[in-house]
């Protein structure tokens, strides 16, 4: 029994020493380099490759068995391009175990990999490798399945090292112009096995042809089943540095633990931790159908953030507010839902400093890009958000009259047409309470739409200063020409708060109605105003304009009237001893009911008619404004039954002409109409002439004016004379 050990331990020796001298006189002895001209043919016939082997094919015998490679160029045959290029490659096995009958892995290398994809009209050039002329069928029937080799080498699944470095993959496509860049490509892991999870470390640059620049490093553990397509990542850190989307390159930082199913269609996404640019998101998300009708499920969370903070971090310029504090702190928590083939936030939750934004919003269908949403928003005061008053104050473009202010108006393309026409939108939100200034909105709703290039906005409504308000408007990008409709109804709104925020003066007070219809085309500012037409109905009721006495202005013109007419005081004002009208005590104008109507034509508004009643007569007039520069012309016929107690003042209208800018002074607004007011005193002056000749002559002069009517009298009586005279001459002749 020893004789047959020793024989068979002498035996096994031998066998070692023969294949350790086996594998020495391969690596030694036979120059690996013999066999480039055979690689480099099989290159060409099977993959249609010119392959360049510039560097050299080595051995490798102690500590590890194996071969190396060094530069190496491939092009596809008949193209001058570099397809493909490696520095340096190599393959090990351990030499112990494989004396042992065992093959130990002991790492692979791949360094300076460059490969160049090229895409366009005519295809893609990795289509063109392979074979270019189908392979010969020379089988003639099917070979039996070879019979496991019992005595074949037990060749283990686990690499202790795997490592790729300086790697660099291009991909041009010539036809849109893309140009992306994958390069300082590093990969290192380590006993990689394919049953059992291994490290993973891993570094790129990613570049493109819109200057985007990312650089990241990840640092996992992989599970690869390979067989069912299913890989897990646990635990999964990414770093990243993105530049060329913001100003300044931002960092970011994500933690998860992610589980990919392709043969399930699946993805799970666990303990999300997400850090960018001072803001931080937590949750989990599990993907289903993640290749069909994708459907999402979990929860984000979004810790609050200062909004400034953020944009300091991407290089951008903070956005100034009158209030310090505010969007100091935004928030966000989302659950994620819906049915298949949409992406839902149900409910969503999104916090901006003491407001509450709630309700649902997402894409109702992936395939489609319809949005929908469903929100609320409990308060708000925009006063804060305003930007600070800036040390220039604005005044209105005075001067220019009915085509003053177009200048200013630009002819850049305004409306983004590309970008709305495929827009779905189907959208409502409800506000509880909104404050700006001294105005306060309650119980706002709006919904909107758009389909086709047609937005709309079908509903906005809401209760405000003591009324309401409602309106509806359109946006048609459908066309070659962009198309504005807007309607709106105003119903017993305050006017004063109006009036102090848009002149920043207490001009007047009062409730007004008003019902209008516009309509624009264009895309710009200056088309849109060349364009604009509409029509305006508006009604004041207990209205008080301040500043401004039309009374007043009305009594001036008379008096000033009267100082060129002596003689007409008494007759007009007989209760009057100083022979003038009392001034109005009052700087304000008191309207009891007021109604008008106007049209808007490009940038003027012509008030076509107007009529009202005032404390102190009754006003009727017409005129225009021009609501960029703010410039404006009224005619006004007034009436009073303050001068209509005299005969030769009942129902006249007196001319009163109001124009200038809504930035200057009331007080400076409105005067007689000098011209008008000396008409109406040559008739007046002229009627109480007819009176006086008729009462004290009994001659009955006519004429628009004394001068005409004393002539005529004048004429009249020296008539009278002359035929008194002759009869006289002849009642003496015959007598």
């Amino acid at each position: 029994m020893g004789r047959l050990l020793k024989i068979l331990l002498i035996t096994l020796f031998s066998i070692i020493v023969l294949l350790a001298i086996a594998v020495f006189v391969i690596t030694q002895v036979i120059d690996p380099n013999e066999f480039k001209p055979e690689i480099e043919k099989q290159a060409q016939e099977q993959a249609n490759l010119t392959l360049d082997i510039q560097g050299d094919l080595a051995w490798q015998f102690w500590p590890s068995l194996g071969v190396s490679l060094g530069r190496t160029e491939a092009r596809i045959a008949g193209d001058e391009e570099l397809f493909a290029a490696l520095d340096e490659a190599s393959v090990s096995v351990a030499v112990l175990p494989l004396l042992y009958g065992q093959v130990k892995m002991d790492g692979i290398t791949l360094a300076g990999l460059d490969v160049n994809l090229v895409d366009g009209p005519d295809g893609a050039n990795w289509e063109q490798i392979g074979p270019q002329t189908p392979a010969e069928d020379t089988a003639t029937e099917e070979e039996p399945a070879a019979e496991e080799d019992s005595t074949s080498l037990d060749i283990p699944l686990t690499i202790p090292k795997v490592v790729v470095s300086d790697g660099k993959v291009r991909y041009r496509n010539t036809a849109d112009g893309t140009d992306i860049i994958v390069e300082h490509f590093n990969l290192n892991a380590q006993d990689v096995n394919l049953d059992e999870p291994f490290p993973l470390q891993m570094s790129l640059r990613y570049q493109d042809q819109s200057d985007m620049r990312v650089d990241m490093n990840l640092d996992t553990v992989l599970a690869a089943d390979i067989d069912n397509n299913h890989f897990v990542l646990n635990p999964m850190t990414l770093d990243a540095n993105i530049a060329g989307a913001t100003t300044m390159p931002v960092d970011v930082h994500l933690e998860q633990n992610l589980d990919v199913n392709l043969n399930e269609d699946t993805v799970s996404i666990k303990d999300l931790l997400l850090q960018a640019a001072g803001t931080e998101t937590k949750g989990n998300v599990d993907i289903t159908a993640l290749t069909g009708d994708m459907q999402l499920s979990g929860k984000l969370a979004t810790a609050p953030f200062d909004a400034n903070k953020v944009l300091e971090a991407i290089g951008e310029a903070p956005i100034e507010t009158t209030d310090g504090k505010a969007l100091s702190k935004i928030a966000l928590d989302a659950t994620l839902g819906g049915e298949p083939g949409s992406v839902m936030a149900s409910p969503l939750t999104l916090t901006l400093d003491d407001s509450t934004l709630s309700g649902s919003a997402g894409l109702a269908s992936l395939e489609s890009g319809k949005i929908i949403f469903d929100l609320v928003l409990d308060k708000i005061t925009l006063d804060g958000y305003m930007p600070p008053a800036s040390g220039d104050s604005e005044t209105a473009a005075a001067g220019g009259g009915k085509t003053g202010g177009t200048a200013s108006l630009s002819s850049d393309e305004l409306i983004p047409v590309d970008t709305l026409r495929p827009l779905l939108v189907d959208g409502k939100l409800a506000i509880g309470t909104v404050k700006y200034d001294s105005i306060t909105a309650s119980d706002m709703k709006f919904a909107v739409t758009a389909q086709n290039g047609v937005l709309q906005l079908t509903r906005a409504s809401g209760s405000t200063l003591g009324g309401s308000f409602s309106a509806k408007a359109k946006l048609d990008a459908s066309g070659s020409t962009p198309k504005i409709t807007a309607s709106n109804t105003v119903s017993s709104v305050q006017i004063q708060p109006l009036v102090q925020m848009a002149l920043e003066d207490d001009l007047a007070k009062g409730v007004f109605d008003m019902t209008g219809s516009y309509s624009a085309s264009g895309n710009s500012e200056k088309a849109l105003m060349n364009s604009a037409k509409g029509n305006i109905d508006l009604s004041l009721a207990d209205t008080t304009v301040r500043g401004l006495n039309l009374y007043s202005t009305l009594v001036g013109g008379v008096n000033d009237m009267l100082g060129q007419f002596q003689g007409l005081a008494t007759a007009l004002i007989p209760s009057q001893e100083s022979g003038k009208l009392p001034s109005a005590l009052s700087e304000d104008t008191k309207i009891l009911d007021l109604k008008s109507k106007a049209r808007l034509d490009k940038n003027v508004a012509y008030l076509d008619s107007l009529s009202a009643v005032l404390q102190k007569g009754e006003i009727t007039g017409n005129g225009w404004m021009n609501i960029l520069n703010q410039d404006f012309d009224l005619k006004i016929g007034m009436q009073s039954p303050e001068l209509g107690t005299s005969k030769y003042l009942t129902g006249t209208t007196w001319p009163l002409r109001c124009e200038g800018n809504l930035g200057g002074s009331p007080a400076k607004w409105c005067g007689p109409d000098k011209d008008g007011f000396k008409d109406i005193g040559k008739q007046v002056a002229a009627n109480a002439t007819k009176d006086k000749l008729k009462e004290k002559f009994g001659i009955e002069g006519e004429g628009d004016t004394t001068e005409e009517v004393l002539k005529d009298a004048a004429q009249k009586k020296a008539k009278e004379e002359v035929n008194k005279q002759i009869q006289d001459g002849l009642k003496k002749l015959f007598n």
